[in-house]
């Protein structure tokens, strides 16, 4: 008797834990083409123009035996480039501007020389 009303407990936690897991997944398959990244060609003229973004999710769930369950899960999408299609070329134009990655690594640069010459203060 006692074993039976254990399978029976570990059926609802399943039940419980599996159902936001598997609504999340259902939301999240219809999303899992290749046009999440990139995006519907646009035609003008001669030349096609595909969007291309960086996509990243993430999703969990969860649930207990008394019957409260729960779930989420979130999207981030950040545009990342075109590609440009003409009869003559295939050519990648990134939405990064120039001086955002001059900065980027001169912040770098900047914090590697601090660091450098921290170690030299300490050895003294």
């Amino acid at each position: 008797m006692m074993l039976k009303e254990l399978e029976q407990a570990v059926e609802k936690q399943k039940e419980h834990i599996e159902t936001p897991v598997a609504t999340l997944f259902k939301k999240f398959a219809k999303h899992r083409d290749v046009t999440l990244v990139y995006g519907d060609p646009i035609e003008v003229g001669l030349t096609k123009v595909i969007p291309v973004a960086k996509v990243r999710y993430g999703f969990g769930g969860g649930g207990d035996g008394a019957g409260n369950n729960g779930g989420g899960g979130g999207f981030q999408i950040n545009p990342v480039g075109v590609y440009e299609v003409t009869p003559e070329h295939v050519k990648f134009k990134s939405t990064r501007s120039k001086m955002t990655v001059v900065l980027t690594l001169m912040t770098c640069g900047l914090f590697w020389l601090i660091g450098r010459n921290m170690g030299k203060f300490k050895k003294h």
